[in-house]
């Protein structure tokens, strides 16, 4: 089974980035970049299209742990509709290269791994563990654009273009 079909077998409500395009909120940006089989993607974040954001604040003081797992839950299905957006199907995703995890949160914070898991749990869930699992770093800081509590910066190798 292809990693769309997943995605539809979970139930997962995948925001379309292509109307109205990516960006805006945050001033002139680009959504994706993309060099022969491989892309980069803008930061991502855990709100709505119409720019609803879910549990902003500093995690373990504003919100809890699990409300931030749930926000970077909801940041992975944001970057799969990136990435359909880059590539017009989850299935031309040929593997996870990198993802770093921005939480928000305060300094001496060693639970910070745990928020940026439930965004990596996603995707294994959608792509299969060799293809779904990337390398991960994540970052304990002390701001983020809108108090978001959390941000994911995705790198990806994608199917040869035919």
């Amino acid at each position: 089974m292809g990693a769309d079909a997943r995605a539809r077998e979970l139930g997962l409500e995948i925001p379309d980035y292509a109307n109205p395009p990516y960006g805006g909120r945050y001033g002139r940006v680009k959504a994706f970049h993309r060099i022969g089989d491989f892309v980069e993607f803008s930061g991502i974040t855990p709100e709505t299209r119409s720019g609803d954001q879910v549990h902003p604040g500093v995690v373990g003081v504003d919100i809890t742990i699990e409300q931030a797992r749930e926000a970077a839950r909801f940041t992975a299905i944001n970057a799969l509709g990136m990435i359909r957006f880059a590539l017009g199907s989850l299935d031309e995703v040929a593997g996870l290269s990198r993802a770093l995890c921005y939480v928000l949160s305060p300094p001496s914070s060693g639970w910070i791994y745990e928020v940026a898991q439930a965004a990596s749990e996603v995707f294994v869930d959608v792509f299969g563990e060799e293809i779904g699992t990337a390398g991960r770093a994540t970052f304990g800081v002390s701001s983020l654009s809108r108090d978001n509590c959390f941000e994911l910066l995705l790198s990806l190798e994608a199917a040869p273009r035919r």
